[in-house]
């Protein structure tokens, strides 16, 4: 979502600033205004952004894929991508075996609205069966991102041959993607040369470019969820789990159902 003031708070500045300045003309300054912001996102975010596609694909004479998610991120990447290489690219989407149904949906049907060259990949062995096993994640041992969320993909690109993909990833995601360049160079396996197209992008210029290219964007935005990835997984706060319980119930029963125990789940029972 746009992270602004309101049209409402933004027009009683102006109004203010009417009553110190004279001939000022609230909504002309604030349209002249508004077509400076589109004017520079337009020529600096996407055209750099395309830029470095249009770089990616030259040095690495088009063997790339990009990687997508299913969420707003890579979806622009992806969109842009397109813009650029047509669909000659390979897009890939890694089903964990935990996705939201509405999740698969969405991807199965833009792969066929765009006519996209989709590989689907997934994991050996179901998630749940691995946490039976295992137990949950927690934040200092998170030892299901590699087997569910990255191997499978990096799998398939290694037995194709191919070193790059284009992702959505920006670096105002977290404190530690601040530092975030448009070309990420491997230090350890896997020897993936990671494309990031968005680095410099916030949210409200995700948001800005999908609306205004009019992209279908996952339904779980809507429902309110701000992560589109694993429905149970144990690093989403207790929001997300009254969520869940709200807009799906049987998968919330299941979770309160499984053994072990998830977590959120027994702090939500115990409130």
């Amino acid at each position: 979502m746009p992270c602004e003031i309101s049209k409402e708070e933004r027009l009683q500045r102006l109004l203010k600033l009417k009553l110190i300045f004279k001939n000022f003309e609230p909504h002309q300054i604030e349209n002249e205004a508004d077509n400076v912001n589109d004017e520079i996102f337009w020529r600096f975010k996407v055209d750099q952004a395309t830029h470095i596609i249009k770089k990616a694909a030259g040095i690495f004479n088009n063997n790339l894929v990009v990687a997508f998610s299913g969420g707003k991120d890579s979806l622009v990447a992806l969109h842009l991508t397109l813009q650029v290489l047509d669909n000659q690219v390979s897009v890939i989407y890694n089903h964990t075996t935990v996705e939201f149904p509405e999740t698969i949906k969405y991807v199965k049907q833009l792969a066929n609205e765009w006519n996209l060259n989709l590989i689907m990949t997934k994991p050996t062995k179901s998630f749940f069966n691995a946490v039976k096993e295992k137990g949950w994640a927690t934040h200092e041992n998170r030892w299901c991102c590699k087997p569910y969320k990255d191997e499978p993909a990096h799998n398939f690109m290694k037995q194709k041959g191919i070193i790059t993909e284009i992702t959505g990833t920006t670096r105002t995601e977290s404190l530690y993607r601040r530092s975030l360049k448009p070309f990420s160079f491997p230090k350890k396996e896997p020897y993936i040369i990671r494309i990031h197209p968005l680095y410099d992008w916030n949210q409200w210029e995700i948001w800005k470019y999908i609306k205004e290219n009019k992209l279908p964007y996952n339904p779980l935005y809507d429902m309110g969820y701000q992560r589109i990835g694993c429905w149970c997984c144990p690093i989403n706060g207790l929001s997300h789990y009254r969520r869940l319980k709200r807009t799906h119930p049987k998968l919330f029963e299941f979770l309160c159902n499984f053994t072990p125990m998830h977590p959120n789940i027994a702090k939500l029972q115990n409130l």
